[in-house]
């Protein structure tokens, strides 16, 4: 690696020696002024005529000893300087130069002292200090002056270091300050350097040129490099105004060339779907459940006009990245207009369909996915989704504006966390409180006493004798327990989970403690508690936090409680539970209803949230491809985004800028044992925070 570089540098040298105007060894810039009559300068000059350094350098210094005062001081130092240079003396040539330059300021000869350290310096690979002294001498002399070697010299050292936008801006003030063959030179440098700009810096370049010749170079490079970086859509467009503008530029033909491919590649079997999905591996029950959501559309999609029906080719990513990206790869050969899924390996595959220019629309909750590029949608409920609807409507409806968050300690719990505190933020609200626990534990007495204020003894001081009594209801099972003279409590959290609430262990929490009268006196200061966990999990929580005496509380829970064994678990004592969902099966819609009971009756069970976001994406791919009627995946892309508030099964969906999918949750609540549908007073797709701007106090620190 060491060589190359070596001969990159090399190369860079000899590209500026061969380019950049220098001053001859034996000469001085300017006119020629007559010799002095000092006989030391005389002979030093005889001297370097034919070749003699050694002694010129010693008749120029015999000359500054005798006659320092004396006219041609400034063109002595100069020889010298050179002298120096030509005998590998550089600091010595740097230092002559330097004086020249500081004592002579006036002397026609500074310019070339200038551009000599310069050189001295590139060549030496002190590339930085080339451009720091050289911008600086360059804002510091008169635009009139001739400058082109200095642009010159200053784009040489920012291209040695690779930074190529810099290094063409330079290019570009040699080229218009050139003249004669300077300007080939300098015309050659900024079209080579034109040709390693990304296509950010190329715009930024476009935007600070007025020259036409440089305009068609530097749209055609755009296009080109558009092209490398997967931006198809934008190269088609620059290269179409490129082709549009400049007919007779010698790149027209290449540009019209690629347009055509370009056109081409876009274009699709009418009414061809993919699929990616797992059906193999330990992902298969999941990626049959969306293969039976998008059998489903395909059902009720009907025909095309002229009744061509829509064709479903389906591949088996077996939850394989490289599988996925193959299976991309197989799908563009068939030419299909859009591929639905995959749900694991989804990064990979969305990155093989945006470099073949295929819309793809995953179901994963992954980040960054729609980021990937122009082509890629994502239609599925993320945590963002899920916290901002949870929060909106706390805020919002039930008027909830304290917040208190007890969560795993382990990435997908402090995920939510985070992601639920910035969303209370957002709203005006405040985090009163934040506690974590072992996500493998069972016993959370620690982290609720910590979030109530009950963890440590209140000082006799501070205690208040006569305290009234915040709840008087125990835990009915627990009552139950202790009249039977049972040791160990027969509940729905042992039936399921397997984990026995231990009257001894329990005892030991304190909560039978002759001193406290069998009663807690938690402080609740929090309107709302977010527990971002599964059901067995959340299951064992919530008796925890009725048998502290935390009860009169809203319960906010991710999608994932949307669950019968939750319910049979902590039933009782969810009474104020929330949660939010991207499909409910219950729901009053009759889009839904309509749904389920054809689900039910094709596949003997009741949808799921996968089977519905895989339902709604192949309906709004078949329905874009019919309204649009063509066959280039660039127009269905284009018409995909324009999709707004479309009524799905899982919910109403629309897409942003990016692809992403943004979606009306189903707000759900627990009434007599079940889970019903919560109603907004005005409900939005993307609902704004109530107060954004407000300032909020965070009562604690973040994890």
């Amino acid at each position: 690696m060491a060589w190359i570089i070596r001969t990159v540098i090399l190369l860079l040298v000899v590209i500026h020696w061969g380019c950049a105007p220098k001053p001859l060894p034996v000469s001085v810039p300017g006119l020629v002024p007559a010799m002095p009559g000092n006989q030391a300068y005389q002979d030093a000059e005889r001297a370097l005529e034919i070749g003699l350094f050694t002694e010129a350098l010693d008749g120029y210094h015999t000359f500054l000893r005798e006659a320092y005062d004396a006219p041609f001081v400034d063109d002595a130092l100069f020889k010298i300087g050179k002298l120096y240079r030509l005998t590998g003396r550089d600091d010595d040539a740097i230092a002559v130069f330097a004086r020249l330059k500081r004592e002579f300021p006036e002397s026609a000869l500074v310019s070339g002292a200038e551009l000599e350290i310069l050189t001295i310096l590139f060549d030496g690979g002190y590339f930085e200090s080339v451009i720091t002294h050289g911008h600086a001498y360059i804002e510091s002399t008169d635009p009139t002056l001739r400058r082109m070697p200095f642009f010159f010299i200053v784009a040489d050292a920012y291209e040695a270091m690779g930074s190529h936008l810099e290094a063409a801006q330079f290019y570009y003030r040699a080229w218009n300050t050139a003249s004669g063959a300077d300007v080939d030179a300098a015309w050659t440098q900024l079209k080579n350097t034109a040709e390693q700009l990304s296509a950010d810096d190329l715009q930024r370049l476009i935007s600070q040129v007025k020259d036409r010749r440089l305009m068609g170079l530097l749209l055609y490079r755009l296009g080109m490099a558009f092209i490398l970086e997967e931006k198809y859509d934008d190269a088609m467009d620059v290269l179409k105004a490129f082709v549009e503008r400049f007919p007779e530029h010698p790149d027209y033909p290449d540009a019209s060339d690629m347009i055509h491919s370009l056109t081409e590649r876009a274009r699709f079997t009418p009414f061809s779907v993919g699929c990616v999905l797992p059906l193999s591996g330990s992902y298969a029950i999941f990626g049959q459940r969306a293969l039976n959501g998008i059998e489903m559309a395909l059902s009720q999609s009907g025909e095309m006009g002229g009744g061509i029906p829509f064709t479903i080719i389906v591949e088996d990513s077996r939850s394989d990245p490289a599988v996925a990206m193959k299976a991309v790869d197989q799908l563009d050969q068939q030419k299909v207009g859009a591929i639905l899924g995959p749900m694991s390996a989804a990064e990979a595959a969305s990155e093989r369909a945006q470099a073949r220019g295929i819309p793809i629309l995953v179901f994963t909750q992954r980040d960054g996915i729609p980021d990937i590029g122009t082509y890629v949608f994502r239609n599925f409920i993320t945590p963002q989704m899920q916290v901002r609807s949870l929060v909106s409507f706390a805020v919002e409806e039930l008027g909830a504006k304290r917040f208190a968050v007890l969560y795993p300690d382990e990435n997908y719990g402090r995920r939510y966390m985070n992601l639920f505190w910035d969303q209370v933020v957002n709203y005006g609200g405040v985090v009163n409180g934040v506690e974590m626990y072992d996500p493998e534990g069972t016993d959370f007495a620690k982290p609720i006493k910590k979030m109530t204020g009950i963890f440590y003894e209140v000082p006799k001081d501070l205690t208040v004798p006569d305290m009234p009594r915040l709840h008087t209801s125990l835990l009915p099972l627990i009552e139950d327990a202790m009249r039977s003279g049972r040791d160990v409590i027969a509940d729905p959290v042992e039936r399921i989970s397997g984990i026995p609430l231990d009257r001894e262990a329990i005892d030991d929490l304190g909560r039978h403690h002759s001193d406290r009268n069998d009663q807690w006196h938690p402080i609740v200061d929090f309107d709302a508690v977010f527990i971002p966990d599964a059901p067995k999990k959340a299951g064992l929580i919530i008796p925890q936090l009725a048998y502290y005496d935390i009860r009169d509380v809203y319960l906010l829970g991710t999608n994932l409680w949307n669950s019968s064994t939750l319910l049979e678990m902590s039933g009782e004592y969810m009474k104020g539970t929330l949660i939010a969902d991207g499909f409910f099966a219950e729901s009053r819609s009759e889009t839904v209803k309509q749904f389920v009971a054809a689900f039910q009756n094709a596949y003997g069970r009741v949808p799921g949230i996968i089977e519905a976001v895989a339902y709604d994406s192949a309906m709004m791919v078949f329905q874009t491809m019919r309204q649009t009627a063509s066959d280039s995946r660039r127009d269905l892309k284009q018409a995909l985004l324009l999709i707004n508030d479309l009524e799905g099964v899982s919910g109403r969906t629309g897409f942003a800028h990016n692809g992403e999918a943004e979606k009306t949750m189903h707000m759900l609540r627990i009434n007599r044992g079940r889970f019903v549908q919560a109603t907004r007073t005005a409900e939005s797709v993307n609902p704004e925070p109530v107060n954004p701007g407000k300032s909020v106090l965070l009562k604690r620190r973040r994890p």
